[in-house]
């Protein structure tokens, strides 16, 4: 497939297997359940190619219909002709449809309930139509078209899916709705800029469009005002609803590798009309598989019209990707009646290699070879319904969960993998910076000077064996950098080995205390306690592991002074592959290796990154060490290992571990307070960082945990801004206090100090935001002294989330004990229906 000459896809309704691309040539391919990527027609998915239209090249648009027979697409063209393509090689005339005046074919739009009626739209002629309504079923299009809007041009259309209604989006002005039910058509319109991407909801009940960076959501059943104005940070290119939720809507932006979701969900209260929006972004191709680092601008989206919640995407490049949303623990609560709303699913796509230039064979680059793979995302574990995996993630936050990243873990409700991973990263954090173990060992300086005399302290000194073993020495390095990497794995120098391993007995971790032994050519010392570990399981009426416990002791006091021995080697090889625990595999391994080729033990899985990175400070050269530890980083990567963060530290590559952590768990908590906690305010430019960071922060909003929210403390400044040009007021505000004296009852800053434009006013008492009310202070107090204080909360501003209307925090629990609305009259924003709490069992501010 040649990179660009494809500009759109689509899935046919009808059928669940087939869709088709469209651009420099129209091609039918069919999905398919092999995993053979040689057998694929196209490069990522498995796919075979079942026919191509090669009367219409360059198509502007193109449409598949709702007939179960054949499928069947509408395809427009530049020059405006519309021609019906079914993908046999019999050529029917009839089957075109060419407008008066020659112009372009700007959108098309098949009814879902009659399957032959096509709705054609047009560019703008001062003397034609720019829609017609064409039932194909009724044969040459002269005798079986309708036409509508004389002199103007249709931009989107959509048919409503209650009635036989279409819904046009004309001249950059008006939305018009066109009722077809009866004989003489009638027409409603909406005067809005917005008439673009008009889509309708699968419920029925909803109608979006869009211009520039600005979504509208419409109730079809009272069209007076938008129900809902969402504002973007970049221009749509897309909307498009997921058929199967009843409110998902979709967005493709220009230059955007995201896809940004909007669940649309109403307020919890009768007869109201009020919407909010729950948005997630989604980056399903992933940085790391692209020489920039950089991942691709998505350029269109096919949601499956029956599978759930999965979807093909097009990518600038012309790369085809086949994805289901992920599971998320991204849950919200109903604030009434504190019932989980699932599923609420995604923020990240499993990892998704996709280099189609590559030279490697395709079957390496396959991201969604089979649906019963890929597709399916089992990353979770399945034994844990949906319900469970929230509750999880609430009792964690309960907890306070990341906020005291000094408090022990153990009382945490963390599985031991976490708990590993907290304590590493505690331990790492030195001098208010976690400084990964690829920068302390001057991995990352490359050829600087720095790296240079880093290299140049290094010593090696050559290691004795005990005296009953007569065998080559072996060579072991150090360094000042090497021994600080040593104490941040968890090792310890020649002189507290023995209350170290001491220390891991009592814990009961007798292998791993004989494997670090051994590492130290503790020979004796290993087999007491493996011989200690083999009598105490015995007492403990396990006779699996003191057998274990018992035959390695007995192996490792028989490794005398022919250590080469090729018979010994061959049996410890044979062995091995019987022996359970990783600890003892690698006793093994590091006795029986030749000519410094420690490979045995540091691609030990089961053994900790961290024993094996210690292991890799002492044995191993300058050059082996640095290229160990990049290996490890990018397995990290890979495989989302939170552990890899021991090396990474704050860094790009520890950003990418965590989102690599994210895509296989979708622990979106876990992510987000580790970036807060220990990366620092540079890193806050990635944009992962703050998706992480302010998704979680919407989970405790819906979950109404506004004290752990506001413990969530971030690197990043948050201020009161103007709302004119966006500037800081806060610091003005501050500066206006301190000049004042202690018995100034009022401040007068009434106009942001950058613009000059007025600041809000309390929607009650119309004194402007920053404006303190009457506060007796203690004679020997001021402002500055009592800090927060000098402002109880009830004195402070709070808003409306939707409306943005506000005042004073005691002014608007007055108004809300008795009403519902905004109190601002030209607002019908029902305010308190969006919360669940009563004002009048709230405490006395």
């Amino acid at each position: 497939m040649m990179s660009g000459t494809i500009h759109g896809l689509s899935w046919f309704p009808q059928f669940p297997d087939k869709f088709v691309t469209w651009g420099q040539e129209i091609k039918l391919y069919e999905r398919t359940q092999h995993d053979d990527s040689r057998r694929s027609a196209l490069p990522n998915i498995s796919a075979n190619f079942l026919a191509t239209e090669t009367r219409y090249q360059y198509a502007r648009c193109v449409q598949p219909s709702y007939h179960k027979n054949r499928p069947i697409i509408a395809v427009g063209l530049g020059d405006g002709k519309v021609g019906i393509c079914d993908f046999h090689e019999t050529v029917d005339n009839s089957w075109e449809f060419t407008p008066r005046q020659q112009r372009m074919c700007l959108c098309l739009a098949w009814n879902e309930f009659d399957h032959n009626v096509l709705a054609i739209g047009h560019d703008r002629h001062r003397s034609d139509s720019c829609i017609a309504i064409w039932d194909i079923e009724r044969g040459v299009p002269k005798d079986a078209v309708s036409f509508f809007g004389h002199s103007e041009s249709a931009h989107s259309m959509c048919w409503d899916k209650n009635h036989r209604m279409l819904i046009a989006g004309v001249s950059q002005k008006q939305i018009k709705l066109f009722d077809l039910k009866q004989g003489n058509t009638t027409c409603q319109s909406i005067q809005t800029k917005m008439v673009h991407g008009l889509a309708v909801a699968p419920n029925g009940n909803y109608l979006c469009s869009y211009l520039d960076s600005v979504i509208m959501i419409w109730d079809l059943r009272v069209l007076d005002h938008p129900l809902k104005t969402i504002q973007s940070g970049k221009n749509h290119l897309q909307l498009s609803w997921c058929p199967t939720r009843s409110s998902l809507l979709t967005s493709l932006q220009r230059e955007s590798p995201f896809i940004t979701l909007y669940d649309i969900r109403s307020v919890d209260a009768e007869s109201s009309r009020e919407v909010y929006h729950v948005k997630r972004q989604l980056q399903p191709f992933q940085a790391k598989y692209y020489a920039s680092n950089k991942p691709p601008t998505l350029t269109y989206i096919s949601w499956h019209n029956t599978d759930y919640e999965r979807a093909l995407l097009l990518s600038e490049q012309g790369t085809i990707l086949e994805i289901r949303l992920p599971l998320s623990l991204l849950t919200t609560y109903s604030n009434h009646k504190k019932i989980p709303l699932l599923p609420q699913r995604p923020l990240a796509i499993a990892s998704t290699p996709t280099r189609q230039n590559s030279s490697q064979s395709t079957s390496s680059i396959i991201s969604t070879s089979t649906l019963n793979s890929a597709l399916n995302f089992e990353i979770l574990d399945q034994n844990l319904s949906k319900e469970e995996l929230v509750e999880e993630t609430y009792q964690r936050a309960l907890s306070d969960y990341g906020l005291k990243t000094d408090r022990h873990v153990d009382g945490l409700p963390l599985t031991p993998y976490l708990k590993s991973v907290w304590l590493t990263l505690s331990n790492l954090y030195r001098e208010e910076r976690l400084t990964g173990l690829k920068t302390i060992l001057g991995i990352s300086l490359g050829h600087t000077s720095e790296a240079l005399m880093a290299s140049s302290r290094i010593e090696s000194r050559v290691l004795q064996w005990p005296d009953f073993i007569n065998s080559n020495n072996l060579v072991c390095y150090r360094s000042e950098q090497r021994d600080v990497a040593l104490k941040l794995c968890g090792w310890v120098f020649e002189q507290d080995l023995e209350r170290f391993v001491n220390g891991l007995c009592d814990n009961k971790e007798f292998s791993r205390a004989a494997m670090i032994c051994v590492f130290h050519l503790k020979i004796v010392f290993a087999c007491d306690i493996l011989s200690k570990a083999a009598d105490l399981s015995r007492n403990s009426k396990d006779p699996h592991d003191a057998s274990m416990f018992r035959i390695a002791a007995i192996a490792l006091s028989s490794f005398n002074a022919d250590r080469c021995n090729s018979t010994w080697r061959n049996q410890r090889s044979n062995a091995n592959k019987q022996i359970q625990d990783a600890h003892l595999r690698a006793i093994f391994s590091f006795l029986t290796t030749e000519n410094d080729n420690f490979d045995a033990v540091l691609t030990e899985d089961g053994i900790s990154l961290a024993d094996r990175v210690a292991f890799a400070c002492k044995y191993l050269s300058e050059s082996k060490l640095a290229d160990y530890v990049k290996q490890l980083i990018q397995k990290s990567i890979e495989s989302g290992d939170l552990n890899g963060l021991l090396l990474t530290g704050e860094s790009l590559d520890g950003i990418n571990i965590l989102q690599a952590y994210l895509d296989l768990t979708s622990d979106v908590q876990t992510v987000a307070l580790i970036a807060i906690n220990y990366f620092h305010r540079e890193h806050f430019a990635d944009n992962r960082i703050q998706y992480w960071i302010s998704s979680y922060l919407d989970v405790l909003n819906s979950w109404g945990l506004w004290e752990k929210r506001t413990g969530t403390r971030t690197t990043r400044s948050v201020f009161l801004s103007c709302n004119f040009c966006g500037k800081s007021v806060s610091s003005a505000l501050q500066e206006d206090a301190r000049m004042r004296s202690a018995s100034s009852n009022v401040n007068k800053l009434s106009s942001c100090p950058s613009c000059r434009k007025p600041l809000p006013r309390c929607s009650l008492c119309l004194l402007h935001m920053g404006t303190t009310l009457n506060i007796s202070l203690p004679s020997d107090a001021t402002h500055e002294s009592l800090g927060w204080q000098s402002k109880p909360f009830s004195k402070w501003f709070s808003w409306c989330q939707t409306c943005r209307h506000g005042g004073h925090t005691e002014h608007m629990m007055q108004w809300f004990k008795q009403n519902s609305e905004c109190p601002v009259s030209s607002c019908t924003c029902r305010c308190f229906d969006l919360d669940g709490t009563v004002p009048n069992d709230l405490p006395d501010y």
